[in-house]
């Protein structure tokens, strides 16, 4: 997804911490960080054989969530038929995490949302799904140049 077409917050329009890291290790995975003030947004798309492989990785990754920050998922189905929604904290209850995950054909995505450390208040769910399609629309629109 491309900086310009993230929803900005009340801290001003996000910006890319670094160009878009692609690792080679099978399956591809194409991650970016994003920053609006002190809101992070972590970007990972992974381009898996096939669709079958693409639901397996969104599922091994939700099944690890609670190993990184509390909640429950919900799904979203706004964004994709398997898209699901986790709002909590992080293990140590510092700070407001959350999660996006959903597949395109071949195609995963993490989203992951963090707030800074001492606002133990997630993103709110309209925000994140707001976020979730941007990065499905563009998973959906670079599908055609994927071989």
């Amino acid at each position: 997804m491309k900086v310009e077409d993230i929803p900005a917050t009340p801290d001003g329009a996000f910006t890319a911490v670094s160009e878009p890291k692609v690792s080679t290790d099978q399956p591809t995975d194409v991650s970016q960080t994003f920053k609006s003030g002190p809101n992070v947004i972590e970007s990972s798309v992974v381009i898996n054989a096939d669709a079958a492989s693409a639901t397996q990785w969104n599922n091994a990754v939700l099944a690890s969530l609670p190993t990184h920050q509390t909640g429950t998922p919900v799904p979203v189905p706004s964004i994709a038929p398997d898209a699901t929604f986790t709002s909590g904290t992080s293990l140590d209850g510092k700070a407001g995490r959350a999660a996006v995950l959903f597949t395109v054909d071949r195609t995963s995505a993490m989203l992951l949302f963090a707030s800074p450390d001492g606002d133990t208040n997630p993103v709110p769910q309209d925000y994140a799904e707001a976020v979730g399609k941007v990065q499905a629309a563009a998973m959906q629109a670079g599908l055609a140049g994927l071989k």
